[in-house]
């Protein structure tokens, strides 16, 4: 070797212009060194093909080479054609000069770029090339460890590409401290040996490989050993920590698993260390699912392999919280691998890395080959869970069942599932609400509040409020057959507005479960749960036992209500059967409605006997105090079946339930909906009240519940009460119609003449009598005129005897001798407390003339405001009792008399002209005595007759000059006068014949003298007059004029009044 320096060293310093000698001896020196070459190249080709190690091609570098050829170090990298990187493989650290710097270690691990254009000329050079490092610093893609070699000294490199089968699969890297170590010599040297380094690091590579390979058999069959015998999920973690961390790097892991609706996933185990680091500040988030579209898990899915992921390429705002997490904690790159057999994807192993290359073909190898056992491992242990989740549960539900059959009452069964919900969390609040009767609201039942305070107000307007079923969260939990779980912030993002949900949010909830409560196939209600997670079984296990628990509580509180409610009902049938007045019945509804219900009667309307009118009967006027003028208004007026309202009611078997504003927005028009609506009342209550078949009327309540069981109890009481009530009512009624017919009866027995015909027999009375039999038979109303004492009473009697109408007493009202404020209620009547004094109901004269006749008398002395309501009645043929709110009917024949010019008063405006045609009907004119000379003797005769009768006197007739004296006698009075005369006359005779008789004096009626040109009013002025004089001016009580002319007080002073008579015209001075 050290011939071959030197004759190489001397054959470097050979110049031209030899002589042949001179080349004959180089020639000899150039095959010399041929020849020490081939040498060489066989000794170090003989020692490489011995080559095993890493180690022995070190060793042959460090000394055979070295010794023939200078420099400093060598280094063989691996070449990654598919990845475009070329690695270190074989280094000599102790010869290298940077084995001392900071960055050595990276520098040695380091993956270095094919396409820069020094690595470019090399692999095109199909031997060793040399590169001044120098020159090469100032390029921008210089890799790194040039750099560092120069800054150790190295001033020149010979990278020689290694090549198998035409493709280069390795760099053989030699280093000089100077620029001339590098000789031709040394490069072919290089340049020869380079096929069997080229097989030397395939062999290498290959022993590695197998050695590796065997290695990670065995690390792998270790793994699958420990696996066998994992039966936690913290086993299977540490195994998967330590076991896969020998064989390639990874920071931590995560396995995931799919829920059953195969639509998300989540967290099934993650690293300790990872939690620790990762969710301090956020919680556990990873356990939130995640959508399975969410470009890493269904991409992940379409693959056989394990999948890696460059973490940095992702989107940060559109990953999943846990790929966020697992970012910020470092990790940079992952290989996903979805775990399943027979097409399912239920688990996926999923780990991390800190640098983005460190999951290789090694790494993807080596995870499919563990997956199907950690599928098998991992579905092991979930079977194993589940088994003794199913078995905890048992006992769980067990001892709750235990529980929960003791369980009486509401409160037993709140203590029961606070007991139960606490076993699972200590912080688990709840809260069950109850479906109420009317199955449209929800109302709460029993609730966890050992929480909140005592005076929460918000809870308890909550736990007092009836929110509808449909409110977009209690229908939702009811109309599905599983547990829902709600996100209270989501919800009320999408317009949820119930006070609950935003109470859940101001305690802290995130998130709600609701679970339906049934037996069978009735819902009960709802349980809410404030969990983000719960086991779904034992959840509905749990419900199930709460919902046979809640069915015998409520089973139980309905009994013990139904039980209250018949012995309330009990009660007010008692209290009912006392009841004789309609003040006593409003007590006794009151009392009732309080105590069962506690609201107050609103109406109650009776329908009258029309079968058509519908009168206010009772109401409760605190109860409309907001609105007090409008119910004033409203409640005098009457209605009848066929207002909407009512109808509705009427119609219906069951109580009807109105919704005021739904009623107000279908129909604003209607005024007791826009009184219920000023009233603030949400919901209206209307009842039939029935007995037997027969319809009593409608009762009327405010309120927003009701008892409809007990209420038709109370109805139907009710009913009974006001039938009895007014059936009494009637019962009193008819006995005082009787009373008073009789009274009136013995009445006119004692005042009236008791005609059974009448005297008279002229042409005058004839004409009459025609007048009376065309009229008789008819209804229509009757007008008798003429003076006074001319007989309209006696020709009244006889049309209603000769009417189909004389079965019935003849009703007579003398409308001259009644004070104005008594006639309306001795016409029309009036109701209890209708007036001061009214101290109980009183039947008019017209209803007591019904089907009957009624006799006006005196009509022309009735007052205007009066003379309107007669009008309506005679009209309607219906009247309204005074304080009443009934509209009557009734049937009455109505015949007025009246001795005044009716046409003349309405003239005078002192009588309604509609009035006076309504009367005017069938007008019959009575004449004057003085106008029937013919019929005077007549009824001298029958006066006679009758006084001396009833006087005991036996007077026979009387003379002929009386008579004559009677005929030419004007008789102002006429009738009336004469009768009064005959009984005068009768009482002062003594003897039989009656031969005086004591007519006023002539001397003192001079004005009557010539009486056929003067007018009605002058006679009746001239004979008042007369008639005063004779009584001294004295007008009433006994001897006074009234008496004597038969007329009321009242009566006779109105006619002084009018006839314009004062004492100047009667006291004799």
């Amino acid at each position: 070797m050290e011939k071959m320096k030197v004759s190489t060293t001397a054959g470097n310093r050979k110049v031209n212009g030899l002589t042949v000698e001179n080349a004959s001896e180089t020639l000899e020196q150039r095959i010399q060194s041929l020849e020490n070459e081939r040498r060489i190249l066989l000794e170090l080709g003989d020692d490489i093909t011995k080559i095993r190690e890493k180690d022995d091609l070190i060793k042959l570098f460090a000394s055979r080479i070295k010794e023939l050829f200078p420099f400093s170090h060598t280094i063989i990298t691996l070449i990654d054609l598919e990845a475009g990187i070329y690695t270190p493989f074989l280094l000599d650290h102790s010869s290298s000069p940077i084995k001392n710097r900071p960055d050595y270690s990276s520098l040695i691990e380091g993956r270095f770029p094919l396409n820069v254009p020094f690595i470019r000329q090399i692999l095109s050079n199909d031997g060793p090339t040399t590169y001044i490092l120098e020159d090469e610093l100032d390029d921008p893609q210089c890799p790194g460890f040039l750099s560092a070699n120069y800054e150790a000294g190295i001033r020149e490199i010979l990278m020689t590409p290694l090549k198998s089968k035409g493709q280069p699969i390795a760099f053989l890297h030699i280093y000089a401290n100077d620029t001339v170590s590098f000789t031709p010599e040394f490069k072919r040297i290089i340049n020869g040996i380079a096929p069997q380094i080229t097989n030397a690091v395939t062999n290498i590579i290959k022993n590695e490989e197998a050695r590796h390979e065997e290695w990670i058999n065995e690390v792998l069959l270790s793994l699958s050993n420990d696996m066998v015998k994992v039966r936690t999920r913290q086993d299977l973690l540490k195994i998967i920590s330590s076991g896969l961390k020998e064989v390639f790097s990874f920071s931590h892991s995560m396995i995931t698993v799919m829920d059953e609706s195969e639509e998300c996933y989540k967290a099934y185990l993650v690293d300790e260390e990872a939690r620790f680091r990762e969710l301090t500040d956020v919680g556990d988030a990873l356990s939130i699912p995640t959508p399975v579209e969410d470009g890493i898990y269904d991409i992940a899915s379409l693959y056989y392999k394990p999948l890696v992921f460059n973490m940095e390429s992702f989107d940060m705002t559109r990953t999943p919280i846990w790929f966020k997490l697992h970012h910020e904690a470092g990790a940079r790159e992952m290989i996903v691998k979805i775990l399943g057999d027979e097409g399912s994807s239920k688990y996926s192993l999923i780990l991390f890395a800190d640098q983005v290359g460190s999951f290789g073909k090694e790494a993807v190898n080596i995870i499919q080959r563990i997956s199907a056992q950690l599928f098998t491992v991992i579905s092991n242990i979930s079977a194993n869970e589940e088994i003794l989740k199913r078995e905890n549960e048992k006992s769980f539900l067990l001892d709750f069942s235990s529980d929960i059959a003791a369980v009486r009452s509401k409160e037993d069964l709140a203590e029961a599932v606070s007991r139960c919900l606490r076993k699972l969390n200590p912080d688990l609040g709840y809260v069950i609400r109850r479906i109420d009767e009317c199955q449209t609201t929800m109302s709460h039942y029993i609730c966890d509040d050992t929480n909140f305070a005592e005076d929460d107000e918000e809870l308890k307007e909550i736990m007092a409020t009836k929110f509808p079923i449909k409110d977009g969260l209690q229908d939702r939990v009811l109309n599905s057959e599983i547990p829902i779980f709600f996100s209270v912030n989501s919800e009320i993002n999408r317009g949820i507005n119930v006070k609950y949900l935003h109470f859940w949010k101001r305690i802290g909830l995130r998130t709600m479960v609701g679970m339906t409560l049934r037996t069978g196939d009735t819902k009960l209600g709802v349980l809410w749960l404030g969990i983000d997670e719960i086991n779904m079984p034992l959840l509905q296990g749990i419900c199930a036992q709460i919902s046979i628990a809640m069915h015998n509580s409520l089973a139980n509180e309905e009994l013990l209500r139904r039980e209250y409610e018949q012995a309330l009902l009990v009660e007010f049938s008692h209290n009912v059967a006392s009841v004789r007045t309609k003040e006593e019945l409003q007590i006794a509804i009151s009392s009732v409605l309080h105590k069962v219900l506690n609201m107050k009667l609103a109406m109650i309307r009776i329908l009258e006997d029309d079968g058509v009118t519908l009168t206010p009967y009772m109401y409760d006027k605190s109860v409309f105090e907001k609105d007090d003028s409008i119910f004033k208004a409203m409640v005098v007026k009457t209605l009848n079946i066929h207002e909407e309202s009512s109808a509705r009611v009427l119609n219906s078997e069951a109580p009807v339930i109105f919704d005021v504003e739904e009623e107000y927005q279908r129909d604003n028009r209607n005024p007791y909906v826009e009184l219920w609506r000023s009233a603030g009342k949400k919901k209206v209550y209307g009842a039939p009240l029935r007995f037997g078949d027969v319809t009593v009327g409608t009762l009327w309540l405010f309120t927003d519940e009701i008892n409809l069981p007990i209420m038709k109890g109370i109805c139907a009481q009710i009913s009974i009460a006001i039938s009895n009530i007014r059936a009494n009512e009637k019962v009193m009624e008819y006995k005082q119609k009787l009373e008073r017919e009789n009274a009136y009866l013995k009445e006119q027995i004692q005042t009236i003449y008791n005609f059974s015909e009448i005297v008279g027999s002229g042409a005058e009375m004839q004409k009459v009598y025609h007048l009376i039999t065309n009229v008789a038979d008819s209804g229509s109303t009757v007008l008798l005129t003429g003076e006074t004492g001319t007989g309209k009473e006696l020709i009244a009697r006889a049309i209603h005897n000769a009417s189909p109408r004389k079965s019935k007493l003849m009703v007579k009202v003398n409308c001259a001798a009644l004070p104005a404020h008594l006639i309306e209620s001795e016409l029309f009547g009036h109701e209890k407390g209708a007036f001061t004094g009214a101290i109980d109901r009183r039947i008019g004269k017209f209803e007591l003339a019904n089907n009957s006749t009624l006799f006006l008398d005196e009509i022309g002395e009735m007052p205007l405001e009066l003379q309107v309501k007669l009008l309506r009645v005679l009209q309607e043929r219906e009247l309204e009792r005074i304080g009443g709110r009934t509209t009557i009917k009734v049937d009455v024949r109505v015949i007025a008399a009246t001795n005044r010019d009716l046409e003349a008063e309405v003239q005078a405006g002192r009588f309604r002209s509609d009035l006076y045609y309504r009367l005017n009907v069938f007008p019959i004119g009575l004449p004057p005595l003085r106008e029937r000379q013919e019929d005077i003797e007549p009824l001298v005769n029958f006066f006679v007759a009758k006084f001396s009768k009833n006087s005991g006197k036996k007077v026979a007739g009387v003379s002929p000059q009386v008579l004559q004296e009677l005929k030419y006698y004007p008789w102002p009075g006429n009738v009336r006068e004469l009768e009064h005369l005959i009984e005068r006359s009768i009482l002062l005779c003594d003897g039989p014949l009656l031969k005086e008789i004591h007519l006023p004096r002539r001397e003192e009626t001079k004005p009557m003298q010539g009486f056929y040109n003067v007018t009605l009013e002058q006679i009746e002025r001239s004979y008042i007059i007369d008639v005063l004089k004779r009584c001294s001016g004295k007008i009433s009580g006994i001897g006074g004029a009234a008496e004597i002319l038969e007329l009321p007080s009242t009566t006779l002073h109105s006619k002084m009044k009018k006839l314009g008579i004062t004492k100047v015209d009667y006291f004799i001075k």
